[in-house]
């Protein structure tokens, strides 16, 4: 790992962390109005860099956030990984668009976006964490937000379902929509498995996750028909087999949803649709 401060990359220039900063008037500081994708990256090989621009460029447009000439974004990860040590491990690689400085209330487009990539070591679960799996607590306060389905800035209430999480004994809590129905946990998409059948949650307030969309192509690819269906988490309660999965952790079983323990984790099963999803990437 290079000793020297982590280089980032900030509005077109690379610049050692400690000396990078954006004004306190930026509107991601201010009001958490801008974007951001989380991204995997190992060996130097970025995982799924496409799925997570489109979904980002798709983000933007709706909130009308434009970015004039696109960065070349291969290259900056690229230097990044190379110039901060990391081509060698496994780093986690984050994308964070703001709207930068307007006075103007509402979604106007902004002069001048603020756009930053940080490049930072990775550790992902250790692997008895894989093969035990993590246990789920259903957040019951409050509920998915309207915005769900995009990787906002505003992300306060998913940190605040995970620390209840953590205080219940598990590692990552499931989120609920304001109808009961289950859209995803607080970092991540949910996969299960009823009766030799793979099923999605279905809900418009749930991110369209990038590793459940490979995932499922796989799965697909392999003849296993996966769908997409309401769900309570009485449907959850009854799956033979859960995953949780995204971009970072990959798939990661589910041994325990609150006080139900999950029948078959399927553990050998996820290390190796994880391991082809990590070489297909």
């Amino acid at each position: 790992m290079n000793s020297s401060p982590t280089l980032i990359w900030l509005n077109g220039d690379f610049t050692p962390i400690d000396k990078a900063g954006i004004s306190p008037l930026d509107r991601g500081f201010l009001y958490g109005d801008g974007l951001f994708e989380t991204i995997r990256a190992e060996r130097g090989k970025v995982t799924n860099l496409p799925m997570h621009l489109e979904r980002l460029e798709a983000s933007l447009s709706e909130f009308c956030i434009t970015l004039g000439p696109l960065p070349d974004w291969e290259l900056i990860m690229n230097r990044l990984l190379m110039d901060n040590g990391l081509m060698g491990g496994i780093a986690s690689i984050k994308i964070i668009v703001t709207r930068g400085i307007s006075p103007a209330m509402g979604l106007q487009a902004p002069e001048k976006a603020t756009i930053c990539v940080i490049a930072s070591p990775y550790n992902p679960p250790p692997p008895q964490a894989y093969e035990k799996g993590w246990k789920l607590h259903v957040y019951r306060e409050g509920y998915a937000p309207p915005l769900a389905r995009f990787k906002s800035l505003n992300y306060l209430y998913y940190l605040t379902a995970r620390q209840a999480a953590l205080e219940a004994g598990c590692e990552m809590a499931m989120i609920l929509d304001q109808r009961g129905f289950v859209t995803e946990t607080c970092a991540g998409s949910l996969l299960a498995r009823t009766n030799g059948r793979w099923w999605i949650p279905e809900s418009r307030f749930q991110l369209p996750g990038t590793t459940i969309r490979a995932v499922c192509a796989m799965l697909e690819n392999a003849g296993s028909k996966v769908e997409s269906r309401s769900a309570r988490p009485k449907d959850f309660h009854s799956a033979d087999t859960v995953w949780t999965l995204n971009s970072l952790i990959g798939i990661m079983p589910v041994s325990q949803i609150d006080e139900r323990q999950v029948p078959d984790p399927a553990s050998a099963e996820a290390a190796h649709w994880r391991d082809r999803l990590f070489e297909r990437a």
